[in-house]
């Protein structure tokens, strides 16, 4: 006959046990303490060695992520279950496994939860129970006792009914975790989104000082749209993707560092407690791993290009408001040069050789038609005044007109479209005839202005070639203007070396290479030779 009292404390016991576990399960807590906590309950109302809790996965690799064992408790071991597991066939059926010895629950044997600690497999009574959320089984729960005949169906059915609140509380948090990552991470590249960094930028703001700074830097792919226009916006997204990939690497090997998208084309890098002076080699680094990404075609590469400003605060600027429109101010100065990194404001001063009184207006418009234009109108400019100075020997008017057609020589593209001139690819025969017209373009903007006229004739030449197949005129030899000759060396070498939309630039020594190749056809060959004698005797910077 039973115990009536014995059954009465038992029975409060088991409505101590299911109103703490209601309670614990009603509460907001992360997964992980709740399990914790779950499990030390569990092990002090119910005999029990073990109490683990199995999530299971849509890979079918189910594993253990909580368990209490013989007064251990371990969170996220991530022990997957194996073939034979009585926590997998739960998982699989959703029924409840239990017995009062191991030939009744386990009739194939048991294996241990550790493999490296055989001697813990010592379960002899156990309960495996589904955890169950609208239907689908999202987990099992299991508690385990050394003891023959340890649990009751009343057991059992208590255990079930908490495996029953424990799948909908991780169903719950779940759903609030995926609500909570949407609000948070941008979807297509798995980045922290724009609200998520400028929280973390205010918390950067608040704890950096001026030696321990912290550092924004803004990322923006130059011509972004008209990539997506001419791609699709399928392959606008696979950029979008490859530059998160790069950027999530910097962020994966430094806690310091969060990474995010910051707008459609614009992305954002925010270090922490750093150092000043490793901000420049940092900000390389970060430069040249972005500059091997490359948007591959089945007939070319293009080169992505992406302008880069940043600000260091609390020096550069000590609010939000006022990093973030200075990082935006100094990603448009890096733009104008070529995507060299800015963190300064001064670099949109340059330096322009050669006299161009009463043009200053178009010549301003000309270097602010686009970033790649202007880059290489500045570097045509400059190489004309080192090449000039070391074996071309002009006198005075021919080096005027010489520095002023190296800057002008492509004035007439403020007349093309954008869609033609920064496209991302080669251009179509309809569109390359449309280029063409730039040469004519500019003689018939130069000529208007007084003292131009062999500036405009220059101009209207640089395309013309030594074999006569040039344009716009066809003319031939010494028919061609000896600056433009060499204006068309200058051209073509830098529109070689450097990266522009429609191709990744070469090196300077595979550029001098097709020059000497040319040479007879498309160049004046005694130009040719002067050219390369300068690059490779006189040593002179190589082109950025």
């Amino acid at each position: 006959m039973s115990d009536p009292l014995l059954s009465e404390r038992t029975a409060n016991s088991d409505r101590s046990l299911m109103k703490r576990a209601a309670t614990l399960l009603a509460t907001d807590l992360s997964l992980g303490e709740l399990f914790e906590r779950l499990t030390r309950m569990l092990a002090e109302y119910i005999d029990s060695s073990v109490v683990f809790i199995a999530l299971a996965r849509p890979d079918q690799r189910h594993s253990i992520e909580y368990f209490y064992d013989h007064g251990e408790i371990r969170r996220y071991p991530h022990i997957e279950l194996g073939p034979s597991s009585r926590a997998r066939e739960v998982i699989r059926t959703g029924e409840i496994v239990w017995g009062p010895r191991p030939e009744v629950w386990a009739p194939m044997g048991t294996t241990p939860i550790h493999h490296d600690r055989p001697w813990t497999n010592d379960t002899v009574s156990a309960i495996f129970v589904p955890m169950k959320s609208g239907g689908d089984v999202v987990g099992a729960l299991s508690v385990q006792s050394i003891r023959e005949n340890a649990y009751t169906e009343d057991d059992v059915e208590m255990i079930a009914a908490i495996g029953h609140y424990l799948g909908v509380a991780v169903q719950n948090q779940r759903m609030y975790q995926a609500l909570q990552r949407t609000a948070e991470y941008d979807p297509l590249t798995g980045l922290a989104n724009h609200s998520r960094m400028l929280r973390e930028l205010d918390s950067a703001l608040n704890e950096a000082t001026s030696t321990r700074p912290a550092v924004a830097v803004m990322l923006n792919i130059v011509n972004f749209g008209m990539f997506n226009e001419t791609y699709g916006y399928a392959e606008g997204d696979e950029v979008l993707r490859r530059i998160a990939d790069a950027l999530r690497e910097f962020e994966d090997a430094d806690d310091s560092i969060t990474v995010g998208r910051f707008g459609g084309d614009m992305f954002m890098v925010l270090l922490r407690d750093t150092v000043a002076d490793l901000v420049p080699h940092f900000v390389a680094r970060l430069s040249a791993r972005l500059n091997e990404i490359a948007y591959v075609a089945r007939t070319q590469t293009l080169p992505v290009s992406i302008a880069c400003g940043y600000g260091i605060a609390p020096v550069d600027a000590g609010t939000r408001p006022e990093l973030i429109a200075l990082c935006v101010h100094r990603t448009r100065l890096s733009r104008k040069q070529g995507c060299r990194p800015v963190g300064e404001d001064d670099v949109d001063a340059y330096t322009v050789h050669g006299s161009f009184a009463g043009i200053e207006t178009i010549v301003e418009a000309l270097l602010d038609r686009d970033p790649f234009t202007r880059v290489h109108l500045l570097q045509v400019n400059t190489m004309a005044k080192m090449w000039s100075e070391f074996n071309l020997d002009l006198d005075r008017a021919a080096l005027a007109k010489f520095l002023q057609a190296s800057l002008l020589h492509d004035v007439g593209k403020l007349l093309v479209s954008d869609k033609i001139l920064v496209k991302p690819g080669r251009l179509s025969p309809l569109e390359y005839e449309a280029a063409m017209q730039h040469a004519s373009f500019g003689f018939n903007i130069l000529a208007q202005y007084p003292g131009y006229e062999d500036v405009a004739r220059i101009v209207s030449q640089h395309h013309e070639r030594w074999d006569g197949t040039g344009y716009p005129n066809g003319l031939a030899g010494d028919a061609i203007d000896p600056i433009a000759r060499a204006v068309s060396i200058l051209d073509v070498f830098s529109a070689m070396v450097a990266d522009r939309p429609y191709h990744r630039g070469i090196t300077e020594d595979a550029a001098l290479a097709e020059l000497q190749r040319c040479a007879g056809t498309q160049f004046d060959p005694v130009l040719v030779d002067r050219f390369i004698v300068w690059r490779e005797d006189a040593r002179p910077p190589r082109l950025a």
